[in-house]
């Protein structure tokens, strides 16, 4: 990444890393603050924290800490995966967050379903993915019809059991939850994973959102307002560091009053302006392309 960064060959390509949101794989297997220097953007993989690997109910991707979390299972939560890369040399905008459009499955083996209530391993794999403890979302909103659901309420996140088969998983009011957490953190952004797990043809939408709703227990009222999650140390959001980049312009007046999203350069044809949370970016197309408002895209001219 260095050599590359270094070497300034046009046309210069974004780099990027998906990268562990465990503290033990972070910890062992990162130098932070260094690969920072070096990559545009980083995803932190703020999913597969529990699963049916274990022997109890989890939720796969919470927001925040469970009240019964102990030991090293403290830093299994997006929140605290998000700051420690912010607080280990990160800017805070090159770190995205993961969503994902999967559910992780459990078997109950006792009449217990709350989160941390014995399993005996994976529910059965969905029809389509074949994957025992592992529900596309196009699988699980389908298993959503007659469920019961419940909100976690201390880390923002729903599940839903019928019968002895018990899905954690992230709906539209809980991502909500987290878009609004991740601005108002000013984060750079979000990454889903993945695509080809989401209703990509529009099959089960109906099932999903037309039809009624299955039972709640709980409300996600409010939720959306969340910065900081209850048991933080830290009190309110760390504000956004000077960007040094020379991708930014130095006024940093175009964007400012723009909604987020990216907007033709009248004076360079082969760039083009980025807006992101106020802040302006200018970026150029490859060698020989203009940019073109009527597709957002580079183009031959």
């Amino acid at each position: 990444m260095r050599y590359w960064q270094e070497k300034g060959t046009p046309p210069r390509l974004l780099t990027s890393a998906a990268v562990s949101a465990a503290k033990g794989t972070v910890d062992a297997g990162y130098e932070i603050a260094e690969i920072s220097k070096y990559l545009d953007f980083i995803n932190v993989m703020t999913y597969d924290f529990h699963g049916s690997w274990e022997s109890v109910t989890g939720h796969h991707s919470p927001l925040c800490k469970g009240s019964n979390d102990t030991g090293d299972h403290v830093y299994l939560n997006t929140d605290f995966a998000m700051r420690y890369w912010q607080e280990k040399g990160t800017p805070v905008e090159k770190l995205n967050m993961g969503f994902a459009t999967y559910g992780r499955t459990f078997r109950l083996s006792t009449e217990s379903s709350q989160v941390g209530a014995p399993t005996s391993g994976p529910a059965a794999a969905g029809v389509f993915t074949k994957e025992a403890g592992f529900w596309s979302y196009y699988e699980l909103c389908t298993f959503l019809r007659g469920a019961s659901v419940r909100l976690i309420e201390e880390q923002k996140v729903p599940y839903a059991t019928k019968e002895n088969e018990w899905v954690g998983y992230d709906n539209q009011e809980s991502f909500e939850t987290k878009v609004h957490y991740l601005k108002c953190n000013r984060f750079g952004g979000a990454f889903v994973w993945a695509l080809d797990l989401d209703d990509f043809n529009g099959q089960f939408f109906l099932i999903c959102f037309y039809l009624p709703s299955p039972p709640t227990s709980h409300t996600f009222s409010n939720q959306s307002t969340l910065c900081t999650c209850n048991d933080q140390l830290h009190s309110r959001p760390h504000p956004r560091p000077t960007i040094t980049t020379s991708s930014r312009i130095p006024d940093n007046s175009f964007c400012a009053t723009k909604a987020d999203g990216i907007y033709v350069k009248l004076d360079a044809p082969g760039s083009f302006y980025s807006c992101a949370n106020g802040i302006t970016w200018i970026l150029h197309c490859p060698d020989n392309l203009v940019f073109r408002e009527s597709c957002k895209c580079c183009d031959w001219p």
